[in-house]
């Protein structure tokens, strides 16, 4: 009952920020709230009876509330994250780099309908840059510490990939990055999210997601003990 409910509060707070989106249009409320249903695999009139069954055990009720309050307030801090990632994004200028087009900058990932648990991602635009530093990063909200997905992100140069593979261990601001060397021109930028098992939960939100491109390495090279986590690959 807490998730349905946390997901049900989610789906009036999308309806409540896109009130232009949703005022005029009762039958997207209703897909909305029958996505949430579908996901738990209730109908509304179970969801009505468990309603009007725990109107009559409140201590019930306010215990499923107080645990919802609690993960609301831990999505507090992955909006402060957000604003900080945010201000992050707007100080980089034109001489130091530019963000990276992409399809979506939020949004939600219901893991148990994506094909083999992967989510993918590339840039909206052909790269042909020499050198500098690739840098991936967004928000999460909804991450369970069982999950652990594994982020990849892969720049492809004209004779070699170069791979950045790290593990989300939390919500809040996650970000991977790699330096390439100035001889490389790179191609193209790619990735993907992959999540070892399904997730019986809520969906995991992705917000703020940015690829960003630095004309300057933000980090020496990597020693030869630490390369293990950027693997050039000889295509």
């Amino acid at each position: 009952m807490e998730r349905v409910l946390y997901d049900i509060y989610l789906a009036d707070a999308e309806i409540n920020n896109n009130h232009n989106i949703f005022s005029s249009d009762s039958a997207l409320k209703q897909d909305l709230l029958n996505s949430v249903l579908k996901k738990h695999k209730i109908t509304e009139a179970v969801l009505d009876t468990s309603i009007a069954w725990y109107s009559g055990h409140l201590n019930k009720y306010f215990k499923i509330n107080n645990n919802i309050n609690k993960r609301f307030s831990d999505a507090v801090d992955v909006l402060r994250r957000r604003e900080e990632a945010i201000t992050k994004r707007n100080i980089i200028s034109e001489s130091d780099g530019f963000i990276l087009p992409v399809e979506n900058e939020s949004f939600m990932l219901q893991i148990s309908d994506l094909p083999n648990n992967v989510y993918t991602f590339k840039t909206d635009t052909i790269l042909d840059r020499y050198g500098g530093t690739y840098e991936l990063q967004f928000n999460t909200l909804g991450m369970s510490a069982s999950l652990n997905p594994v982020v990849t992100l892969c720049v492809l140069c004209i004779d070699t990939a170069f791979v950045k593979r790290d593990t989300i261990s939390r919500n809040g601001l996650f970000t991977s990055s790699i330096d390439i060397l100035p001889s490389k021109q790179a191609k193209a930028l790619y990735g993907s999210i992959y999540f070892p098992e399904v997730y019986n939960g809520m969906g995991v939100f992705i917000q703020d997601f940015t690829l960003i491109h630095s004309f300057q390495s933000k980090q020496p090279l990597p020693a030869p003990q630490q390369a293990k986590q950027v693997i050039p690959v000889r295509i």
